[in-house]
């Protein structure tokens, strides 16, 4: 029996490509940074900063979203994901927003033991009647003791850092809620150095003692 030659050609080129792919999961190798969240997160897109990231924030973004489009990211074992949600969903009970967190740091474990998770604090609000900081604090509180029972999990505080007299410093947003630059700059000092630094060398003892240290604030 004869084998026509095209049909050949996409043999052994279907043949290589399943090769390269196996070869890539056996070496282990972990895709880029991954940002998830909703339209803060989505904002990065615009501000030319941490190019470099698979950005998946997207606007009116919940847990419950993440969590049925989860599957694809942690399928590629990125090295770092960054988490910041909560702010869409406030009119849930905090108890199941981290019921939730929990579900998707758990998934993010199982399926990406080597991936390293940075849960950020939500950040304040101005001027909204419809949103509370208090339930902001409440929640980022539950956020920080869930983050310290998972495993490869680290808690980023950015609220304290954006909050003034307790709210979101006016200066910093655009309608109470959504960033103006000057807000991507600020959050841009406080977690670079988690985006930039790699994954061994954020779990030193010596460089975790540096990070838990107040990171600048300025804006400028």
């Amino acid at each position: 029996m004869r084998i026509k030659r095209g049909a050949m050609v996409s043999f052994w080129f279907r043949a290589t490509v399943i090769s390269a792919a196996l070869v890539l999961c056996a070496t282990g190798a972990l895709a880029k940074t991954v940002f998830l969240g909703g339209s803060q997160t989505a904002g990065w897109k615009h501000m030319g900063m941490f190019k470099d990231v698979v950005n998946k924030g997207a606007v009116s973004n919940t847990t419950a979203k993440i969590l049925k489009t989860l599957g694809p990211v942690v399928a590629q074992k990125p090295e770092k994901v960054f988490i910041l949600e909560g702010i869409n969903e406030l009119y849930s009970p905090n108890a199941a927003i981290l019921a939730r967190y929990r579900e998707i740091l758990l998934r993010i474990n199982k399926g990406s033991p080597k991936t390293m998770i940075f849960v950020q604090s939500v950040l304040p609000v101005v001027n909204r009647q419809d949103l509370s900081n208090d339930k902001i604090m409440e929640l980022n509180a539950g956020l920080k003791t869930l983050c310290g029972e998972m495993q490869n999990c680290v808690y980023i505080d950015l609220y304290s850092h954006f909050a003034e007299g307790g709210a979101l410093r006016e200066s910093l947003t655009t309608d109470g809620v959504h960033l103006r630059p000057d807000g991507y700059k600020l959050w841009q000092a406080l977690i670079e150095k988690y985006v930039t630094q790699p994954n061994d060398q954020l779990t030193r003892p010596e460089t975790v003692a540096g990070l838990s240290q107040p990171a600048a604030t300025s804006a400028n």
